[in-house]
């Protein structure tokens, strides 16, 4: 029954298109007149007030056409096989004088049926609107109106100057957002650094035969336009294709449209960013050696004893008349000031591992041992030593698990221990003064002592005593085998370093962890600093690299 329906839709759809440009609807007024409209509740013909009705299927629209023929249309559509050519059959309309409207309506087949007239269906003889109006009520027809618009009044409220609705060109600044919107989406892919230089040799690949990049055929594949133009085996379509490179590899189309020619083009405008950077001159002289050599000690285990022919000993080394001490009473009081003493030397260190003493007289640390408990009295002497310590050592006392953690609470001296290798290098020096044994450690915050005065368990390198984190707080040596360091040690009995522990400051400065105070630079009575305060440690080991020292002394380094 559906089929059937449709069948019937199909041909009464037909039927109305016909009609429509047919001269029976030669006036707006016969669509209207066909039209149904809801008054009062009730579906009527005619136009005039009313809600207009339209139907969603023609066979609703036009139900007098089946009640005129008693299904007779219906049957006549089921007979039309409208699947299998649509253009096979076609609604007729003639000028005849048998019917009322003129002309007649037929429907021509060339399905093997009949010509079929449907005139009396589709409308009714005599009055063309009483009782089957023409198949046109769905179309509602197009009125031309006008309105009379009063000028001046509309001026006087209305706007009629609208240039928005005026056509512009874009704007400077559109033309440039759009130009480099239109050169990021036409330029290929950039070109990674290990692209251009797949060896690390630090200049780019390039082809024996042509000098040209050895990767250029392929990106021009992958990428190219000119390439997707003139060869079958490229790897993008043309339309998806980009800005050709260089000018020598383009075809003729992009000869003159290649990335090259941007660059040749926009050149002249960036001189100034282009132009190498000026390289600063180095005027300086370069240092030349003024001896005509220097000892050297080839091995760790090697060392010159120095002697003089003339007398016993040399002057200020005599061990019964230590002159670089002070001289004491039995109270202790000082009857003879001491002179002190200053070593100088070059030293440059070959490996990691090396320890040892690079300068004694005596021995300041004879007899002591590494507890602390055996002291030789008749002990004297100095030493200048060096020792390493091993960032991943256990540390001897449950204070740290290693060194390393150890050298990380340093704040303010000797902060860069082991940033780049796993040991430190450090030199001290080590005085015997009159059997109270003194360094030239400074003290430092992190550290659990101060500075100068030794206790006997701690002279000894290797001591288990748990203050033994001094070490850190030595002179560091930057690890450099290839550099020459100036080593300073110097004695100077005068500074008082037994009365600098436990000062503060006017500000209540705590000097006991204060580095640059134990090296006699801060004077405790008004905190400022000082080329020599008399305060701090008596001993002391300053270092300068030959490359810092020529380049002090206006030299290249």
């Amino acid at each position: 029954m559906s089929n059937q329906n449709n069948n019937l839709e199909q041909l009464l759809d037909l039927i109305a298109e016909a009609l429509i440009e047919s001269p029976l609807v030669s006036t707006p007024t016969i669509v209207e007149g066909s039209q149904k409209y809801i008054r009062n509740g009730t579906l009527q013909q005619g136009s005039g007030e009313g809600v207009l009705a339209l139907f969603q299927k023609e066979v609703k629209a036009n139900q007098e056409d089946l009640n005129q023929n008693n299904n007779a249309l219906l049957d006549y559509a089921n007979e039309i096989d409208f699947e299998s050519d649509v253009t096979s059959f076609a609604i007729e309309i003639q000028p005849s004088n048998d019917y009322s409207s003129g002309y007649k309506v037929a429907v021509i087949s060339n399905q093997n049926l009949s010509t079929y007239d449907i005139t009396n269906y589709v409308q009714s003889h005599g009055d063309e609107f009483s009782s089957n109006p023409l198949n046109v009520s769905q179309f509602i027809p197009l009125k031309q109106l006008s309105s009379i618009v009063d000028v001046e009044k509309a001026e006087e409220y209305l706007d009629t100057n609208i240039f928005e609705l005026l056509p512009t060109g874009d704007t400077r600044q559109a033309r440039i957002i759009r130009f480099f919107q239109e050169l990021n989406a036409l330029l290929p892919p950039s070109i990674d650094d290990s692209d251009w230089d797949s060896n690390n040799d630090g200049r780019v690949d390039r082809e024996q035969e042509t000098d040209n990049w050895e990767g250029t055929n392929q990106y021009n594949q992958d990428n190219s336009i000119s390439y997707a133009q003139d060869n079958q085996d490229g790897n993008i379509d043309e339309e998806d294709a980009f800005i050709h490179r260089l000018k020598d590899t383009a075809n003729d189309t992009n000869s003159s449209k290649t990335i090259e020619d941007i660059y040749n083009t926009i050149l002249p405008y960036l001189t100034d960013i282009l132009e190498e950077p000026i390289s600063l001159g180095d005027d300086r002289p370069k240092y030349r050696n003024q001896s005509s050599g220097y000892l050297q000690f080839r091995n760790p285990n090697q060392g010159i004893i120095i002697r003089n022919t003339n007398q016993e000993f040399i002057e200020g080394l005599d061990p019964s008349n230590l002159s670089y001490l002070d001289t004491l009473n039995t109270d202790g009081t000082v009857t003879t000031n001491g002179t002190g003493f200053t070593i100088t030397m070059w030293v440059r260190f070959l490996d990691k591992v090396s320890e040892g003493t690079l300068f004694n007289f005596g021995n300041p640390i004879r007899g002591v041992s590494n507890d602390g408990e055996s002291v030789d009295t008749d002990a004297f002497g100095f030493r200048l030593e060096t020792f390493v310590i091993n960032k991943d050592d256990e540390f001897p006392t449950p204070s740290f698990n290693t060194f390393g953690d150890c050298a990380d609470i340093l704040t303010n001296y000797n902060t860069d221990l082991f940033d780049n290798s796993n040991t430190a290098r450090f030199v001290r020096l080590v005085v015997n003064d009159n059997g109270q044994l003194r360094d030239s450690i400074v003290g430092t915050d992190g550290t659990t002592s101060g500075a100068g005065k030794l206790d006997n368990s701690i002279a000894v390198l290797g001591s288990t005593d748990g203050r033994v984190d001094r070490l850190l707080s030595a002179t560091h040596i930057p690890e450099d085998f290839s550099e020459w360091y100036f080593i300073c040690a110097s004695f100077n009995p005068a500074i008082l370093e037994d009365e600098s522990h436990n000062l503060t400051g006017p500000n209540n400065e705590n000097y006991e962890q204060t580095p640059n105070f134990w090296l006699n630079h801060i004077n405790p009575d008004d905190n400022n600093f000082t080329n020599f305060s008399n305060y701090g440690n008596k001993c002391k080991v300053e270092i300068i690299s030959k490359s810092d020292l020529l380049r002090a002394r206006g030299y290249k380094g």
